[in-house]
């Protein structure tokens, strides 16, 4: 990522919102915070994101890789937390986030977070709030998109 460090750091997002304050803080510790210009990468499918992304400002756009072209599924606005489960699962992403302008974000290594939330057991609450929230948004963009590409039903006709 090509970023500059900033001090700002902002606590009003999904993840933050449902920790006790002395966890909040915990995890301050390890932020770094960076300003991403319009257009940059904050996660690309297939590689392992550095760590938890919050986004402090600007929007995303949300997509999935396809072999004719990507499709975009959602944009996502401050306080939005990103690279969750790669984080837990050390599994890869399987979407692409985009700044769609110039962005704040905040960022928590990834071997920093796991560290608090071993510590931490009341966090898992809140990380499972946070990735239910993310399955009911995929849900809700599969079935919308499910509705808008499938074939319209065709109503037998009635005999005259």
């Amino acid at each position: 990522m090509n970023a500059t460090m900033s001090s700002e750091s902002v606590t009003t997002n999904e993840l933050y919102s449902m920790l006790p304050p002395a966890v909040c803080e915990e995890l301050k510790k390890h932020e770094q915070s960076m300003e991403l210009p319009s257009g940059a990468p904050l996660i690309k499918h297939g590689v392992s994101p550095v760590g938890l992304l919050i986004l402090n400002s600007g929007s995303v756009q949300i997509s999935v890789p396809c072999p004719r072209r990507s499709i975009s599924l959602t944009t996502a606005q401050k306080g939005k937390v990103f690279g969750m489960r790669p984080a837990i699962a050390g599994e890869l992403p399987d979407v692409d986030v985009t700044c769609v302008e110039n962005c704040k974000v905040t960022m928590v290594p990834r071997d920093a977070f796991l560290e608090v939330l071993q510590a931490n057991p009341e966090i898992y609450i809140a990380v499972a709030k946070v990735l239910s929230g993310d399955l009911q948004i995929a849900n809700r963009i599969l079935r919308g998109s499910v509705r808008r590409y499938s074939a319209p039903r065709v109503r037998p006709q009635r005999p005259v």
